[in-house]
Parts: C-alpha cells; sequence; structure tokens
C-alpha cells in the first residue's frame, strides 16, 4: 500500500509539473505572437524548393497574422550570402533554412555573433519539450529529411533494368547515360557520395568513371537532361526534385536504396540583437518545430517530418561531421577535377 501510495505521488507530481511546464510554455507563446505580430513579417533566406516555402509561409500568415519573403537559393550559395552580409554588418535573412554543411556554418556563426543557438532563442516547441530533442543539431535543430536515392528516365530504363541498390547502376545499358551533379556544388550532395565512399570504398568511384557518367554544375540542369531524354540515370537525387519535375510532366521515377543519407534540412536564426525581425523569426520556427507545422513543411512526397521517421530507409545514416574535409577527394573520384 505504502509503495502504491509513493508511486501515484511521484505520478501526481510529474503531471503538475508537466502543467506548470506547459502553461509556462504557452505563456511564452502568447507573448511571443503579440511581439511577432507588431514586427509584422519575417525574412527567409532558403534552400528549400519555393512550394515548401509558400505553403507553410501562407500557413504561418493565416495562423498568426505575421507576413512573410524569402529569397531561395542553393545551399552553399545561401550560406555564402548570409557571410558575406553578416560580415559587412547587414542581416537581411531573420531566420534561415538549409542543408548540407549547415552545422559546421552555424557553430563558427554563433562564435561570430551572427546566430543565436537554438536551445536559447526561447523557442516554446522546444521549451515545453514537445519537439523532438534527438533533432537538435548544436546551434541549429533539424526540421526536414530528404533521404538521397536513384532517379531514372522511365521511356529509357523499364522492367528489370530499374535500379534496386547503389550497384545495379553499373548496367552495361547504362554506360555513358549517367548524369552527375558536382559534389562541390552542395555539401548535402557531397555527404550522399560521402556515405558511398564509406560504404564501397574508391573501387565503386573507379567502376563509376569506367561508365563514361556525363557531368552537370548541379543537380537541377542533370535533372532537366534526365527529363529530356540525355541520360536514363541521376544519382544522388532526393524525391523533392522528382516530384517537382514530374509534376511538370517528365517521365522520370525514382527509388531509395536501404543504405543511405539525405538532405537534412536546419532551421537557424540571426541574434536577436541584430536581426529586424527577431521575435516574427522565432515564431516561424516555432511553427516549423511544431508537429502541424513540421508536417506542413514535409508535405511532399520524399520529405520525412521529424516527428515521424517510420518511413525512413532501414539503414538511414544520418550525415556526419567532417565530411567537407572530403571535397577534394570526392569530387576527384568523381572525375570532376
Amino acid at each position: 500500500m505504502q509503495q502504491r501510495r509513493l508511486v501515484l505521488q511521484a505520478i501526481a507530481g510529474w503531471v503538475l509539473s508537466a502543467m506548470a511546464m506547459f502553461a509556462s510554455a504557452q505563456a511564452d507563446l502568447d507573448a511571443l505572437i503579440k511581439a511577432a505580430r507588431a514586427e509584422g513579417e519575417v525574412s527567409i533566406y532558403s534552400g528549400a524548393t519555393e512550394n515548401i516555402l509558400k505553403r507553410t509561409g501562407d500557413a504561418f500568415t493565416a495562423q498568426y497574422g505575421v507576413k512573410y519573403s524569402f529569397t531561395r537559393m542553393a545551399g552553399a550559395q545561401n550560406l555564402q550570402r548570409y557571410a558575406t552580409e553578416a560580415e559587412a554588418g547587414t542581416f537581411a535573412a531573420d531566420l534561415v533554412f538549409n542543408g548540407g554543411g549547415t552545422y559546421v556554418f552555424a557553430a563558427e556563426a554563433v562564435k561570430k555573433g551572427w546566430i543565436e543557438p537554438i536551445r536559447q532563442a526561447g523557442i516554446p516547441a522546444l521549451t515545453s519539450g514537445l519537439f523532438p530533442s534527438k533533432f537538435i543539431t548544436g546551434p541549429t535543430a533539424t526540421i526536414q529529411l530528404s533521404p538521397w536515392g536513384i532517379t531514372w528516365n522511365t521511356d529509357k530504363v523499364k522492367g528489370a533494368d530499374i535500379p534496386k541498390d547503389w550497384p545495379d547502376i553499373f548496367n552495361p545499358r547504362f554506360k555513358g547515360q549517367i548524369l552527375l551533379a558536382d559534389s562541390r556544388s552542395s555539401d548535402a550532395i557531397l555527404e550522399g557520395w560521402s556515405l558511398l565512399l564509406d560504404k564501397y570504398g574508391e573501387s565503386f568511384f573507379a567502376r563509376l568513371r569506367e561508365m563514361n557518367p556525363r557531368r552537370y554544375a548541379g543537380n537541377v540542369p542533370a535533372a532537366a537532361s534526365l527529363a529530356a531524354g540525355e541520360g536514363y540515370i541521376l544519382l544522388p537525387s532526393t524525391g523533392q526534385l522528382v516530384q517537382l519535375m514530374k509534376g511538370k510532366g517528365a517521365p522520370i521515377a525514382d527509388m531509395t536504396p536501404p543504405h543511405t543519407t539525405g538532405v537534412e534540412m536546419q532551421v537557424f536564426l540571426t541574434h536577436r540583437a541584430k536581426a529586424r525581425h527577431p521575435n516574427a523569426a522565432r515564431l516561424l520556427a516555432h511553427f516549423v518545430m511544431t508537429a502541424e507545422g513540421n508536417k506542413l513543411f514535409n508535405a511532399d512526397p520524399g520529405s520525412v517530418s521529424v516527428f515521424d521517421t517510420t518511413s525512413l530507409p532501414k539503414e538511414y545514416e544520418p550525415n556526419k561531421a567532417g565530411t567537407e574535409a572530403r571535397k577534394d577527394l570526392v569530387a576527384r573520384l568523381l572525375g570532376f577535377q
């Protein structure tokens, strides 16, 4: 009886503590909404596609009455522009969504006083404990997972030739028909190739070079060539890119091998002392870090919400720190140098 009483007391204490925490988080959210509405708008730099930004931004505005604007650039361009402006003391972006290489950049940006670590930003979705803590990546938070896979032109590749795993690209029919994006164009692409280097070694890349692949400056022009029938296979690629191209009538399909990594979209905030709209930025970060907002952000096929990762490939590996040190090596192995 005494043990049962102690258990019930412990449960009651936990419930009261949780209620107090949520009440405090709600009060913080109410104050944040008021401050964000006073600022009226938020400016975003993003590597996410325009359709993601528009539907997320529209829902954010509808819910909170705060307007948004965005500038979309490829991941490396995002960070380069942000750094150039920050060095000049100009912070046009209140908040940034970006993929590969973001953690390393953000860690340095914290030291320079450009950005505020996400845990210290007073985000209600974080302080309430609702956001999955394993997706706090140092000064940033991961809000989207997009696994790398293989895409093919469905007019050119059919039946038994459809790849099911990475080594299937060495089908003799694909010689001269494999399209590659420059691994130096994106740290996210570099992370995909780095995983394959770890899994298969340099011999995989030697075989790939023997296939006489066609090389492109980035994934977008490579995907456009694939859609036009100028090749059979594109790798690595994400389901998001495939869906965008298919939506425009492109004859392409894709698959995700069981062992892969992906583009891991992260969010970071310009420091409150420097941002033009710091409260609106924190409110938007809160929105995409709630279950509802995160599901909306990840509504496209090929995107995985951090609140439900059951659809990830069974051997999915999170991005690893240090892959940027392999940039020249991977570029050489792929034949871009």
